[in-house]
């Protein structure tokens, strides 16, 4: 399912603050579905936090505390929904994450662009609720990885740099082609640093680099200019992220 591949991105850790904050965000969405949540949220850039619960108990609360909080802390980016996974009127927003089978309560962070940032189940920190914040082209990796694609990410010194020669062959390759998603970051949009960060690349590199991501969320090398294709190739053939009769795994 795609909620549980996301479930990597996310750290286990509870942190509990007080009800000071519930009531502030939790009527925010009160008289919208949370399907009419996420669409706004999508067009206005915000990310949508899904509280999805059974009964309304101290996991419960203190999972909303926390979450609330944090739209509170980050309301220009953010918005927050609470839903009952016996609500029939949200029956397809509980089948969309498959909540009714998850253990709940449970938090799903979704970025504008429908990525799944992170999935905690019967506790939630605010740290993994920073880290669920991702950047646009983190949030496009993420968004490929989960729709099976292999995430190649070209880091760029500057904005006209190009990517390395080995990412554009391999991108045009007849065995990658249809299974890859291009992301370029470029080192001079400020707000890509913490993409930078997250990934341990220094910004002020002077050659372009690459990345390969794999479903659902192995990192299969940070690469610099000279790279090859057939070394590439190889990482992804040997890791048997492409699922092809090339894969080793297919030949044991």
């Amino acid at each position: 399912m795609k909620t549980l591949k996301c479930t990597q991105f996310c750290l286990a850790m509870l942190f509990v603050l007080g009800n000071a904050a519930l009531n502030t965000t939790s009527a925010f969405s009160a008289d919208l579905s949370a399907r009419q949540v996420l669409e706004n949220a999508s067009e206005e850039g915000k990310y949508t936090y899904l509280l999805f619960y059974r009964n309304n108990d101290q996991r419960t609360r203190m999972m909303e505390s926390e979450t609330s909080q944090h739209v509170k802390n980050h309301a220009d980016r953010t918005q927050f929904k609470k839903v009952h996974v016996y609500d029939r009127g949200e029956s397809d927003v509980v089948n969309q994450f498959d909540a009714k089978r998850i253990p709940v309560p449970a938090v799903i962070a979704v970025a504008p662009n429908g990525a799944i940032t992170c999935i905690h189940n019967r506790s939630i920190s605010q740290q993994q609720l920073e880290r669920s914040l991702l950047t646009t082209k983190y949030a496009e990796v993420v968004l490929a990885l989960q729709n099976d694609k292999i995430a190649v990410v070209s880091l760029l010194p500057t904005d006209d740099s190009k990517p390395t020669k080995a990412a554009r062959q391999f991108l045009k390759s007849d065995d990658f082609s249809d299974r890859s998603v291009h992301i370029q970051v470029s080192a001079e949009d400020e707000s890509e640093r913490d993409f930078y960060a997250r990934v341990k690349v220094d910004p002020e590199t002077e050659q372009s680099q690459v990345i390969l991501f794999a479903p659902p969320g192995r990192h299969l090398g940070t690469f610099d200019n000279d790279v090859t294709l057939e070394t590439l190739t190889e990482k992804v053939h040997a890791s048997g992220s492409c699922n092809c009769e090339k894969c080793k795994h297919n030949h044991n």
